[in-house]
């Protein structure tokens, strides 16, 4: 467990954090704020909706928080419990310290979470690297996620060379390189001024993870019984998406997958493609 600070400072820390807090003032439902206390640290998560109706729980991206779901929680709270959790060791309100990958620490972390809210199985969605989070709760204990939903998620096929050769390059070269990798990450998607100004300011502050997310065996991949849909722009930066949704047709036939063209990794305003999966 990695407890460096995940901020670049002090100063940087705040500036992330206000904002977030800024961006919570404006969610037009209910939600109650809650930490939990986790053997890995405490957890940061928002609470929505009616505790009658199924649980959903929500993983962000890699350098981001729970705020990028912001947008679709009105639509979710109207159907489901839902939990967005600020993922430990990223740019949100949980513990900054970083598991281990090679491990199933974070699927015990997700277990953990699970347990204090007395949830004994729920939907997972995750985007990126929350895609591979809910990925490996979904592997190590399948009998607890009732649905599984894979945004633009990594640990399927291996991420591309170039990306991770361009993403050590640019984190070398300050504040233009960081725009360069923002630049590269949201490719030619057209993408609101206010999400790329939060992207550079999180990519100025921030230390992110540097280095391939490891990819998940067959044996691993077919414990996946449960219901599985995969979305993800065919241009994806990242990984090859199409090689993705191959692997997943061969090991989940019954998969839901669709590509999105002209798309790249950052993926926004798909909750009406989402929306009739969670629903059948």
């Amino acid at each position: 467990m990695k407890t460096n600070s995940v901020y670049k400072s002090e100063e940087g820390k705040r500036k992330i954090l206000e904002y977030y807090k800024k961006l919570l003032s404006n969610i037009e439902v209910p939600y109650r704020e809650k930490y939990v206390n986790t053997t890995y640290g405490e957890t940061y998560i928002l609470e929505l909706g009616n505790s009658d109706k199924p649980s959903i729980f929500l993983f962000h991206g890699s350098c981001s928080n729970s705020a990028m779901w912001f947008g679709d929680l009105q639509i979710l709270a109207e159907h489901y419990h839902v939990f967005t959790v600020d993922i430990i060791g990223e740019a949100g309100n949980s513990a900054e310290n970083r598991l281990d990958l090679s491990t199933d620490d974070y699927a015990n972390w997700i277990k953990e979470i699970f347990d204090a809210q007395n949830i004994q199985k729920a939907m997972l969605m995750g985007n990126s690297f929350g895609g591979w989070m809910s990925l490996k709760f979904a592997t190590v204990f399948p009998d607890r996620v009732s649905k599984l939903v894979l945004i633009a998620t990594s640990g399927i096929t291996p991420v591309k060379l170039s990306f991770i050769l361009k993403s050590i390059l640019y984190t070398m070269q300050g504040k233009k390189g960081l725009k360069k990798l923002n630049k590269m990450v949201y490719g030619t998607d057209d993408i609101p001024d206010e999400v790329l100004e939060v992207g550079n300011m999180i990519m100025e502050n921030f230390n992110p993870m540097i280095g391939a997310l490891p990819n998940y065996k067959n044996e691993q991949l077919i414990k996946l019984t449960m219901p599985v849909m995969y979305i993800a722009g065919e241009n994806d930066s990242t990984v090859y998406a199409h090689k993705t949704a191959q692997r997943i047709k061969e090991l989940i036939p019954n998969a839901s997958i669709q590509l999105i063209k002209n798309n790249g990794h950052v993926i926004y305003n798909v909750l009406d493609r989402i929306m009739p999966f969670l629903m059948q």
